[in-house]
């Protein structure tokens, strides 16, 4: 028997979780946190459809909270199996858990010394503990070598793009009777991308479960390069302050790497740059040590001319240093997590600063439906925050030259070597409307049926 249950990332763009079984053995491929509305959240909080004792593995795609948030919460119900995942994968994911389960534990603490919470008690989904037990199951795996996850169940590594690490993964699953073949995208990468290499071509399967984050979008022709450096000219003749909320592994590097060109080629003046992240500087260490999966000059990455640790670069490891960039006046730049601006330190500066018409707050990145960061990009005036209300008299500014995700039509590209159709097609993390738009993309383009699952569905592969 081969069976394939969804578990997250259906009608959504976040929690992935996919249960392979093959007779009594399971694995499970990526195990992410619900993130977005309250909706969604709660959902982490809701007990499994399956034993977290009874998973034989975890087979990892990368290391974005939405799929692998949801690990030292697994960890905790009783998982105690080896977490696949690259070298690079490994590490980030080290750094990412830790802080997560830092904002679960600060952002309980706010709530209760705020009297914010409904509960008794507010408590973190997971702790740090929890993070560290997690961290001590992963198994580094390689692109393109075989490894077993359970017995009838192995799978390979190739490289996805995305962020540094990032795989999709081929399965060869076999119960005695017979083979199938599945690959799980993962999140597909763009193509030509200055930091991370391009998605590699991908076999042909019996079963494919693709992503859908942009299956019915076009990134725009924006020079993402060119607006940075109209902005922040602006920000420097206005002597104000540049607020980026990015990811702290990868979008976070890609912007300081993007404003160090500019100034090193003197189309921008010098200026300040705040990292609110206590993860950048051990992120260079990750992009150092690990430097075949990334298109970064090694020596952009030591010295003097370090992306993250350069003259011009303040990095604030301390919650108080962190308050003391609310009485920065500017011109400066402060990048802080979270990209989505679903929790961390980027919350306190936005209550800080959205009500000053003199701020600019620039957003880099995708933000799933119903997350903070997608209504201000929606042109909400009025947001809530902790429970505040706080008006929003900022300029927004987004940028969609940067994402990290593929969009529609760099999918049918990475899908070109899959024709004839794999027999069966399944679309998943994406909102409802990106999903059935990428299924009439296939159905237009390639003659393609497709199923768009539902939550806790288990097909027969």
């Amino acid at each position: 028997m081969i069976e394939l249950s969804f578990h997250g990332a259906t009608g959504t763009v976040t929690g992935s979780k996919y249960l392979l079984r093959v007779n009594e053995h399971k694995v499970l491929v990526d195990c992410g946190m619900f993130q977005g509305p309250k909706q969604l959240r709660v959902l982490n909080w809701q007990p499994l459809p399956f034993d977290p004792k009874e998973i034989d593995a975890v087979v990892v795609t990368h290391a974005h909270i939405d799929h692998i948030g949801y690990l030292p919460r697994l960890v905790a119900k009783g998982f105690n199996g080896p977490v696949w995942a690259t070298e690079p994968t490994v590490d980030v994911a080290g750094i990412l858990l830790k802080d997560a389960a830092h904002i679960q534990e600060e952002d309980a603490d706010y709530r209760n010394r705020k009297g914010l919470t409904s509960h008794e008690k507010a408590l973190p989904l997971f702790t740090t503990e929890d993070a560290k037990a997690a961290k001590k199951l992963f198994k580094p795996a390689y692109f393109r070598e075989w490894n077993e996850a359970a017995p009838g169940i192995r799978f390979k590594y190739h490289r996805a793009g995305h962020i540094i690490g990032a795989a999709f993964v081929e399965f060869e699953l076999d119960d005695g009777n017979k083979r199938r073949t599945v690959v799980f995208s993962g999140d597909l990468g763009r193509y030509g991308s200055p930091i991370i290499p391009d998605p590699v071509k991908p076999p042909r399967p019996d079963a494919l479960i693709m992503e859908s984050t942009y299956g019915g979008r076009m990134h725009p022709p924006q020079d993402p390069l060119y607006m940075l450096q109209t902005v922040i000219k602006d920000i420097i003749e206005r002597k104000s302050v540049l607020l980026i909320p990015a990811f702290a592994v990868g979008r976070t590097q890609q912007v300081i790497y993007m404003i160090s060109e500019l100034i090193e080629h003197d189309r921008i003046p010098p200026i300040e740059i705040n990292i609110d992240s206590p993860m950048a500087v051990r992120a260079t260490d990750i992009y150092v040590r690990h430097r075949s999966y990334h298109r970064i000059e090694v020596q952009r990455l030591g010295g003097k001319k370090c992306v993250l640790n350069g003259d011009l670069v303040k990095l604030h490891r301390k919650r108080k240093s962190s308050k003391m960039l609310n009485k920065l006046t500017g011109p400066a730049v402060i990048i802080s997590a979270s990209g989505m601006m679903s929790g961390g330190r980027i919350l306190h500066h936005l209550i800080n600063r959205l009500p000053d018409p003199n701020m600019t707050l620039m957003t880099v990145g995708y933000a799933a439906e119903g997350t903070l960061g997608r209504r201000l990009i929606d042109g909400d005036k009025l947001v809530y925050i902790h429970k505040q209300p706080i008006e929003v008299k900022a300029r927004i500014i987004n940028v969609q030259g940067l994402s990290a995700h593929a969009d529609y039509h760099e999918i049918l590209h990475w899908l070109e070597p899959m024709k004839p159709q794999p027999e069966q097609v399944f679309i998943t993390h994406g909102e409802p409307s990106q999903s059935k738009a990428l299924a009439e993309h296939l159905k237009t383009e390639y003659g393609w049926e497709s199923v768009l699952p539902e939550m806790d569905q288990t097909v027969r592969l």
